[in-house]
């Protein structure tokens, strides 16, 4: 019996066998293949700060600290030391503002370090919110450390005073050795001594040069100072923008239009001169402003005419107009920022002169 049953067994592994040389050598058997992409859910959990809400004495307090109680620490252990002494007094837990006062003896070695603040007590604890941060305009503050956040200021901002227009001349004796450069510098620090002032404003100066020397200058400005300093509103950080130096803007003018004649349309000839379609712009421009006395012209439009890729004629159209009452912008009135007058600064694009068929050809096959 075990002979029979071990010659089943052989012939049972070589069937095995066999089955898997006809599957390695691409037998009828089949796999399946698929590609599937796994996403793992994060299994960590953030814990929100904690705000821990104060309650500021107004009252300042002090403490010091000497030498031999802060030996073998570092400048910053020493700080710290020193506050959580002033602290103890008073059983409070935060020093806000800190002054430090650092006594040396005459080997430049620290005696004594002395600290004053405003000290404060945790109150409570809660979850802190969104809304606790200082996101208003204007706040800074580092992110680094949770305490860092309430080391914060209300915003101060001042209103400039501006005074009449002032005008002072340096004399030869304050102008011996000066260039232009160092009698500027000089006479905005007279003025701003002499009128017991902080800034200038619309300088504007006279100078004489003779023989590379400078003879007389005279500075004339709006002295201004800082005044009635007090805390910023969100409305003014947002609608004005306040800046860390002054800043003057003029008051916003604007100028009524009246036409002075019916729309226009006026035709020059070049007499076969060579000119840009630009500088024929502008000499009928002002030709045709002469011609109407007026200071602008309204919906301006030019035509040219072309004999052989020359201009020969230019043709001008507008309805002439100047501008009249001038005043105050008013809240009700709406501004045109749009229309300026042409001043002749303004760089003009020039327009296409007529091509060929052959050029035109052409430019299809010129790269850009």
């Amino acid at each position: 019996m075990k002979q029979i049953m071990r010659k089943h067994l052989i012939f049972g592994v070589a069937i095995a066998a066999v089955a898997l040389v006809f599957t390695a050598c691409g037998g009828s058997s089949r796999m399946s293949k698929a590609t599937s992409e796994r996403v793992e859910l994060a299994k960590s959990v953030r814990c929100l700060p904690t705000l821990a809400t104060l309650d500021v004495q107004s009252t300042r307090i002090s403490a010091t600290a000497y030498a031999n109680e802060l030996e073998s620490l570092n400048a910053e252990e020493q700080r710290q030391a020193v506050v959580a002494k002033a602290l103890a007094t008073v059983n409070g837990d935060v020093l806000l503002a800190p002054i430090f006062n650092i006594a040396k003896g005459e080997d430049k070695k620290m005696t004594s370090i002395t600290v004053s603040g405003y000290p404060a007590s945790i109150k409570s604890f809660r979850p802190m919110k969104a809304s606790d941060m200082p996101v208003a305009a204007g706040a800074e503050f580092k992110q680094e450390g949770a305490n860092s956040r309430i080391a914060l200021n209300t915003l101060t901002v001042a209103e400039m005073e501006y005074s009449a227009k002032k005008s002072i001349s340096l004399t030869p004796e304050e102008l011996a050795g000066k260039n232009e450069a160092s009698a500027l510098k000089f006479a905005r620090e007279k003025m701003l001594r002499q009128e017991k002032m902080d800034v200038l404003f619309h300088e504007q100066y006279s100078i004489n040069v003779e023989n590379g020397i400078v003879t007389a200058f005279t500075l004339t400005a709006f002295p201004g100072k800082y005044a009635s300093y007090r805390k910023a509103t969100q409305n003014e950080m947002l609608a004005l923008h306040p800046s860390s130096k002054p800043a003057v803007y003029y008051q916003t003018i604007a100028a009524d239009i009246q036409t002075v004649a019916p729309r226009c349309q006026l035709k020059f000839g070049t007499g076969g001169a060579e000119a840009t379609q630009a500088e024929l712009k502008e000499t009928a421009r002002a030709a045709a402003l002469k011609k109407y006395n007026a200071e602008f012209l309204l919906n301006e439009t030019f035509y040219f005419d072309y004999q052989d890729k020359v201009i020969t004629h230019v043709t001008i159209c507008g309805t002439p107009a100047v501008y009249a009452n001038f005043h105050a912008l008013q809240p009700n009135e709406v501004a045109d920022t749009k229309l300026v007058p042409f001043t002749g600064d303004e760089a003009e694009a020039e327009e296409e002169q007529p091509k060929g068929l052959l050029d035109s050809l052409m430019g299809i096959f010129k790269k850009k």
